[in-house]
């Protein structure tokens, strides 16, 4: 697993995607401090939509195609003593890790820069990277999952939008709906549920916690707060994005380990 770790790096690192990812990022945050204020709580809140937006889409789309175009060379190393499992999770551990670093490089330095003389925002800013490396870890185990499934790189690029479209679009118009319409019921258990099946919510909620901006909570978040206190709220949000690494990537592996090559 190590040597295929290692490999998957090295090309990862030297790709133009992980340039592209790296520069967007850096253009965002150049973003966000020209046209900010002197208010580092604000600088934060809006660097966390930069990564709720850019992060998630590049990391399902360029993870999933790189682990399609990938499976003919699988074969061939299959065929010889590396085992499904060892191929798997460092074919895993490899895109997530480069992907990490494309964060750290493209978010961190920039930020590192711009927060450097206050601590408590520098603590605040590596927080935000490490919540924007959990979403990474999340959204490459979710393309991996479409990518046992869907045998083409087009549908990845379809299922792999219609996914983020949903998760950081879709997603609080139709809690809001459903608790608009359904007001009258007793609906606050099955709304906290549905509410914690959205990653990207989970981490925005976490972060806007942090900065104490409850205003950004939106929809869903202000729900979760009322209903629970901050406190459960952290440890649920923790519990179900391990989850949401874990499920993806184990449904995954065992489809993998079934493919007929």
């Amino acid at each position: 697993m190590k040597e295929i770790l290692l490999f998957e790096l090295r090309e990862n690192i030297r790709s133009k995607w992980i340039f592209l990812f790296s520069g967007i990022l850096a253009l965002g945050v150049g973003i966000v401090n020209y046209f900010g204020d002197e208010n580092s709580t604000r600088t934060i809140a809006s660097l966390t939509n930069v990564i709720l937006l850019v992060v998630p889409l590049f990391s399902i789309t360029f993870s999933g195609l790189v682990f399609l175009e990938s499976l003919p060379f699988a074969e061939l190393l299959l065929s010889k003593s590396v085992s499904r499992t060892s191929y798997f999770l460092g074919k895993y551990l490899g895109i997530s890790l480069s992907l990490l670093i494309g964060l750290a490089v493209g978010i961190g330095i920039p930020g590192i820069l711009s927060f450097y003389s206050d601590l408590r925002f520098l603590l605040l800013f590596c927080e935000l990277i490490g919540f924007g490396g959990v979403l990474i870890f999340i959204f490459v185990s979710l393309a991996f999952l479409l990518a046992t499934f869907l045998k083409r790189g087009e549908w990845i690029v379809s299922g792999a939008l219609f996914v983020w479209l949903y998760f950081f679009i879709f997603f609080d118009s139709i809690v809001f709906v459903l608790s608009l319409y359904l007001g009258e019921y007793p609906i606050e258990v099955p709304s906290i549920i549905i509410i914690l099946l959205n990653p990207i919510d989970l981490i925005r909620i976490l972060m806007i916690l942090q900065t104490k901006t409850s205003v950004l909570l939106g929809f869903s978040g202000a729900f979760l707060l009322n209903s629970l206190g901050p406190y459960l709220l952290v440890c649920l949000c923790v519990l179900f994005l391990s989850g949401w690494i874990a499920l993806p990537l184990w449904i995954a592996y065992r489809r993998f380990l079934k493919r007929n090559f």
